[in-house]
């Protein structure tokens, strides 16, 4: 599996500045650790599924929302056995710059700021107006009548909103996430590799300095991720390339140093072989195409 950009969310983002889906079911033979432009907001249905944002890991309820930096490494972790149904919305802020005033997008939007996500737990009735609000733009969207852009703005304004005043309103008590105890041994896992990614980490490393068992550690991070710890360790050092090699200059060497890699040759090899291209040419492409 591997950590990618998703790009139909940057393509669309890029079009449109906006990427909805309501009630969306399909499923997938993997669900990989990814990032995107914009912000996200992902309400969930129905289904059994825990979500990793950053180094936190929800345990979702039916009803659930989770709001978070798009370019936050995220992913879902459904039971593949039993229907999984969701809607989600990303989108850029510039959607709504010029409908809404900057300062109250700035209060709109500071949930998002988050940064390994917020969980939103909506009542009953709440999750009967959160439903209508997804199938209010989703409607404007496909039958495209006079001034739909302009509706599908307000019915995300008025999400938005509802959003700011819940996150708000809750203690913030209740919005931890609901964690077995071998999730929470993994939330300290990620949390750890988070903080020292760019050290030379071991699993004898990361082990003692949690006081943790090694050979159950290694088992409770697979069970609820799905990834090994060198494999997550990896993903979350080439993230960080990818970043760096978009928005700075330093050599490839350089890069591969401060995250950690003990060889820039390892480091290239291992860049192409979960982004597919080199680190060079990563950041080629990335000099004319934002949305790689």
């Amino acid at each position: 599996m591997k950590s990618y950009t998703h790009l139909p969310t940057n393509r669309a983002l890029s079009k449109d500045k906006i990427y909805i889906r309501n009630r969306e079911m399909g499923i997938q033979t993997s669900w990989p650790l990814h990032s995107h432009e914009g912000f996200e907001i992902y309400y969930f249905i129905e289904g059994v599924a825990n979500y990793i944002i950053g180094d936190n890991i929800f345990q979702l309820l039916p009803g659930d929302m989770l709001i978070f930096e798009g370019q936050t490494l995220h992913r879902v972790n459904p039971d593949t056995e039993v229907p999984y149904v969701r809607s989600y919305i990303n989108f850029l802020p510039s959607y709504l710059e010029s409908f809404v005033p900057q300062e109250l997008l700035d209060k709109l939007l500071s949930p998002f700021h988050n940064e390994n996500g917020q969980l939103i737990r909506w009542g009953p009735e709440e999750k009967e107006d959160i439903d209508r609000i997804f199938a209010n733009i989703v409607l404007e969207r496909d039958k495209e009548k006079t001034g739909y852009r302009f509706m599908m703005q307000t019915y995300v304004a008025q999400l938005l909103t509802r959003i700011y005043r819940k996150s708000k309103e809750m203690d913030p008590t209740l919005v931890v996430p609901n964690a077995s105890q071998k999730e929470m041994y993994v939330h300290r896992v990620l949390r750890y590799i988070n903080d020292h990614y760019q050290e030379n980490l071991s699993l004898d490393q990361i082990a003692g300095s949690l006081h943790l068992n090694k050979y159950y550690m290694c088992h409770c991070f697979k069970e609820v991720t799905g990834y090994t710890i060198n494999v997550y360790l990896s993903k979350r050092r080439l993230d960080e390339a990818k970043k760096m090699l978009r928005m700075t200059d330093l050599p490839i060497g350089q890069i591969s140093d401060q995250i950690g890699f003990n060889s820039a040759i390892h480091f290239s090899r291992l860049f192409k072989q979960h982004v597919g291209v080199s680190p060079q040419t990563y950041r080629n492409m990335n000099l004319t195409n934002s949305e790689y």
